[in-house]
């Protein structure tokens, strides 16, 4: 099936995450003699292996060494790295098994005129699992800087068995197998970019039972340019009742967005809340007034700031991973996670291809993925999808910054309101359970920098 959705304004293309063969290097050959620095060192025998490695005069390296899921104490290691790579070393090589951190690496590179390059490798989470003949820490790190790039080491899910180390690749993807969407007449700002959606043969806003159709569905960031735009989806495509979650209040929305909001409201029962979802607490009680059962929960919330990466500090990259993943936990916490049969998380294509200034917010999204497939196998009835977007035109973070046009300039293309609802659609409609648990990176048709056409930054 397409990776496609279509829409008045353009089109949206949907792309996953495969392994691909890594280029032959000779076993002992490795990326050339480091001297490696290493630091973080969660991971004693990974360290260890690197230090005996090392050779004393040898090209200078950074080798970051991080565990299973992102802490807080991992930022500091990883500007610490920066700062080191670009006073001299030249050269980062992240190894971790499952925290991730090579998006915050990947900008810094790119702001680095240069002067830095970043590869990383993910080991499996399994610390006892043996390493494939003919590898350690050493080659791996090694082959890494040579070939570029993100490697995975065999045992993790979607490494091949008969390959020892993969690289990641894209190839397009579905966004759906069980749905297409139909869409109905256009509007200008996309709020019934899927009017009448369902299987085919469906009857109704919600089509038949591949559709999600009744039920409360939560929208964090509700409030927002495209949460309004979701949750009107919600409510006149699949006949939910959406509850807005936001720090903000509707008396505060003006222009296209506060009529987006009378419409919604007047015309679904529409509930939205004042909370911080940083906080726990405040959290926790607001869902207690949420009407049950939550049967999705789309998550937009998040805080964009952009700054470059040597001029990040520990608390601003704390602040941004907060606000995104801080906040889906926080919500996940607070409902019945039975009941939930969608999650579909606003994720960033910055977290996958580097960009000028956004380091903190590709790794607070890049964090936000991982945590999200975590949560996925305690979710046992809903579908879980990460949807990792490029910047949106007509509304959002992005529009409201006027950034937009800018992105346009270096090639770029927007994800318009239309297409981009209907993909939305497309994606509550996929399979439930953990096993089919996903995230997929979805831009705008055409758009040059994705899949990126090379692997070393």
């Amino acid at each position: 099936m397409s990776g496609e959705a279509v829409g008045g304004g353009g089109r949206v293309r949907a792309f996953r995450a495969v392994p691909e063969p890594v280029p032959d290097v000779a076993p002992g050959t490795g990326g050339g003699v480091r001297d490696w620095t290493v630091l973080g060192a969660e991971d004693g025998p990974v360290a260890d292996a690197l230090r005996r490695a090392s050779r004393p005069g040898g090209a200078p390296g950074v080798a970051v060494v991080l565990g299973e899921r992102y802490r807080d104490a991992y930022d500091a290691v990883l500007l610490d790295a920066v700062a080191r790579a670009e006073a001299g070393a030249g050269r980062v090589v992240l190894l971790h098994r499952g925290a991730g951190g090579a998006s915050l690496l990947r900008a810094a590179a790119r702001e680095s005129a240069g002067r830095l390059r970043v590869a990383s490798a993910e080991l499996p989470a399994d610390r006892s699992a043996p390493w494939p003949a003919g590898w350690d820490a050493g080659r791996l790190a090694g082959v890494a800087d040579a070939v570029g790039g993100e490697l995975r080491v065999a045992g993790r899910t979607g490494v091949p068995a008969a390959g020892a180390v993969a690289r990641l690749g894209w190839q397009p993807a579905a966004l759906t197998s069980r749905v297409q969407s139909r869409e109905g007449p256009p509007s200008r700002d996309g709020t019934d970019a899927c009017q009448g959606a369902g299987p085919p043969g469906g009857t109704g806003p919600c089509g038949g039972t591949a559709m999600p159709c009744g039920g409360t569905a939560i929208v964090t960031g509700g409030l927002g340019g495209l949460g309004l735009r979701v949750a009107s989806v919600l409510a006149v495509v699949h006949g939910m009742r959406p509850v807005l979650l936001d720090v903000s209040a509707p008396e505060e929305l003006a222009g296209r967005d506060a009529g987006v909001w009378r419409r919604l409201r007047d015309q679904s029962g529409v509930m939205a809340l004042r909370v911080d979802l940083t906080d726990a607490g405040a959290t926790d009680a607001a869902l207690r007034r949420v009407p049950g059962p939550v049967r999705a929960v789309v998550h937009c919330a998040g805080l964009v700031a952009g700054g470059p990466v040597a001029r990040t500090r520990a608390d601003d990259l704390r602040e941004l991973r907060d606000a995104k993943v801080g906040t889906l936990r926080h919500v996940l916490a607070g409902i019945d996670a039975e009941e939930l049969r969608h999650l579909v998380v606003f994720g960033s294509v910055t977290a996958r291809a580097p960009h000028r200034n956004m380091g903190g917010y590709a790794l607070a999204n890049e964090v936000l993925r991982r945590e999200t497939l975590r949560w996925a196998p305690h979710l046992p009835y809903a579908a879980t999808v990460v949807a990792e977007w490029s910047l949106w035109s007509g509304a959002g973070q992005a529009h409201a910054m006027g950034a937009v046009a800018q992105a346009r300039r270096m090639g770029m293309v927007p994800v318009a309101l239309r297409p981009g609802m209907a993909a939305l659609s497309r994606l509550l409609a996929r399979p439930a359970g953990p096993g089919n648990a996903d995230a997929l990176v979805l831009v705008g048709a055409g758009d040059p920098l994705f899949p990126p056409a090379a692997v070393r930054t």
